[in-house]
């Protein structure tokens, strides 16, 4: 298991206020305006995970910017002309997705070989990753460096995630009750 990291960085078109908004804020929280396009690539390039969520429909940095061993979680675009990753990114990523609808997403244009399969570097979905049906982030391939999960979203897995979410407040006796 690896070790946590006591800092954020957020990259946003506005300067939010982080800390305030989180009940256990980690130690350095950070903001990098957007429109700063160094310190987006030096925060990308060094950059041990990625989130992105947005609905852009232009990458949102180069594919060649995150290092090796970089996780990239992708969970903005959500139809054929979304597109947050660009396609050399994913093209050296492992990539594992949610639900197959995540195949139709412009973010995994480039997973598509002509005849519609998938190219070699397409894991499967993460309920298979999850029972151990495959394996992820275990390649040795020398062109794939990354990983690269792509989630469009799902019903059943909000709801189960928001229960197991409760479940674990109601535990641990955080959260606010609220009635209804």
């Amino acid at each position: 298991a690896g070790k946590l990291k006591e800092s954020l960085l957020s990259i946003d078109e506005t300067d939010i206020d982080l800390e305030s908004k989180t009940q256990n804020p980690v130690k350095d929280i950070s903001i990098v305006l957007l429109s700063d396009k160094e310190a987006v690539q030096q925060a990308v390039e060094t950059a041990d995970v990625i989130v992105t969520a947005t609905n852009t429909c232009e990458p949102l940095f180069p594919g060649d910017w995150p290092k090796p061993g970089c996780h990239v979680n992708g969970v903005g675009s959500y139809t054929p002309l979304m597109k947050e990753i660009d396609d050399s990114l994913v093209s050296r990523s492992e990539v594992l997705i949610d639900t197959k609808e995540a195949l139709d997403v412009g973010d995994l244009s480039a997973l598509r070989n002509d005849d519609g399969t998938t190219k070699q570097n397409f894991t499967g979905m993460i309920g298979d990753a999850l029972t151990s049906n495959v394996e992820f982030g275990k390649r040795t391939d020398n062109n794939v460096d990354c990983t690269f999960f792509k989630s469009v979203g799902t019903a059943i897995q909000d709801v189960i995630t928001a229960q197991l979410v409760y479940d674990y407040a109601t535990k641990e006796g955080i959260g606010t009750t609220i009635d209804m």
